[in-house]
């Protein structure tokens, strides 16, 4: 019985130390420039989305580890690894110049998101369970997603402003610092030793790990949960990172990029905030059709921006395309919440990994496919090609339509 009420009381502090690790964690200040900071380190914007895509790569071959060790010994000391690494990673970012240096450190920062990919979300949704309030999930993981994307929102603002003064480097030492600072939030986090995975009798970890991520994505259920978000996360994130040389091109003063970046943290934090509002009130059916659709109209403005001389016309629509990356957070945190009413507690971090691996590959493969025509075709081609795309998230959101629910 006191052991209960200790699990009850601390459920709500350790809530508040996940929200401030979230905020240390996504004090990004190079974001809203970092197409050229990169490019000031010897590279070019083709190689910009190669480099993004080999972090996802890096991201992808880690996943399943991650996931299982969270599920297999600790998720807290999973969490303190993550955040050590990306300190690391970003250090070695700011040290970096030429293509090999830039892509070691992004690839230490793509491990630390594999460690906290599906660690943090599980570890969330475990803490809840303590006192049997894992029924208001979305809203709690929303709230900690709303302070990372208000981390996100702050940097932006400020990071655009601080580079032209301080240069690119100064900005990676002080996101090093602050995943520092996080290391030491994650060490006050209680372990959850009642939904670690015992050991498979007669099996290894290796065959473990992938025992679960083979059933999972056997699961029709749980595959068409998992594909729709990494296909819709995949196209938004092709169009976020496209906007810093499309606003180059059209001739956006390099003041105004970490204004228009801060429009998508800004939606972001919207989004993470009433994602369960927006679920309840609209359904996952629809809330899905109307993603697809305002992926398109941000694809569409794209091409407007790049035929046009209008700087007014230029500025909205650019301020619009922002806000349509933002939009895979309530994406995600809608069929995340779906997966988790479907899963375990002793897999729920290797199954949650599973669906961020099979992400961050459909991440990397259009990254690539985006290197490769923005170097051969240009911008346009680029965007077009993206276009004709998105036809994959009509035909996946068919074949998820029957797991999920529409607003009656």
């Amino acid at each position: 019985m006191l052991k209960a009420i200790k699990n009850q009381k601390s459920v709500p502090s350790t809530l508040w130390l996940l929200r401030l690790g979230s905020f240390c964690s996504n004090f990004m200040l190079m974001v809203p420039v970092a197409v050229l900071i990169y490019t000031g380190k010897g590279v070019t914007v083709g190689d910009f989305f190669l480099i993004q895509g080999l972090f996802r790569l890096a991201a992808f071959l880690f996943e399943i580890p991650s996931g299982y060790l969270s599920d297999r010994f600790s998720r807290r000391k999973v969490l303190i690894l993550g955040a050590l690494i990306q300190a690391l990673g970003l250090a070695t970012l700011a040290l970096a110049y030429g293509f090999w240096e830039i892509v070691f450190g992004e690839a230490l920062c793509g491990i630390a998101s594999a460690l906290f990919s599906g660690t943090l979300e599980a570890y969330t949704y475990d803490l809840l369970k303590r006192n049997n309030t894992q029924k208001h999930f979305l809203k709690e993981y929303g709230s900690i997603q709303t302070f990372g994307m208000s981390a996100s929102f702050i940097a932006s603002v400020i990071g655009g402003l601080l580079y032209k003064y301080t240069g690119g480097n100064f900005l990676l030492w002080v996101m090093a610092a602050f995943c520092i600072l996080e290391t030491f939030l994650y060490l006050l986090v209680p372990e959850l030793l009642e939904v670690r995975r015992k050991k498979a009798k007669n099996k290894t970890a290796f065959a473990d790990a992938v025992g679960i991520t083979y059933t999972t994505l056997k699961d029709n259920k749980l595959r068409n949960l998992i594909l729709f978000p990494a296909f819709f996360s995949g196209f938004t994130i092709v169009l976020l990172w496209i906007m810093q040389p499309i606003m180059e091109t059209s001739g956006v003063p390099l003041a105004l990029f970490g204004v228009f970046f801060s429009i998508n943290q800004f939606s972001a934090i919207f989004f993470s905030k009433y994602a369960y509002k927006i679920c309840e009130k609209l359904g996952e059916i629809r809330v899905s059709v109307l993603t697809i659709w305002s992926l398109i109209v941000g694809i569409l403005l794209s091409l407007v921006v790049l035929h046009t001389t209008n700087m007014v016309l230029i500025y909205i629509a650019c301020g619009l395309m922002y806000i349509v990356p933002a939009i895979r957070i309530l994406n995600n945190l809608q069929y995340n919440t779906l997966i988790h009413n479907d899963i375990s507690s002793q897999k729920r971090g290797t199954v949650l990994s599973t669906r961020a691996m099979v992400s961050t590959l459909f991440g990397a493969a259009i990254l690539a496919c985006a290197k490769l025509f923005l170097d051969k075709y240009g911008l346009q081609s680029t965007m077009i090609f993206i276009l004709i795309m998105t036809i994959i998230l009509f035909i996946s959101l068919h074949s998820v339509k029957k797991y999920i629910k529409n607003k009656k």
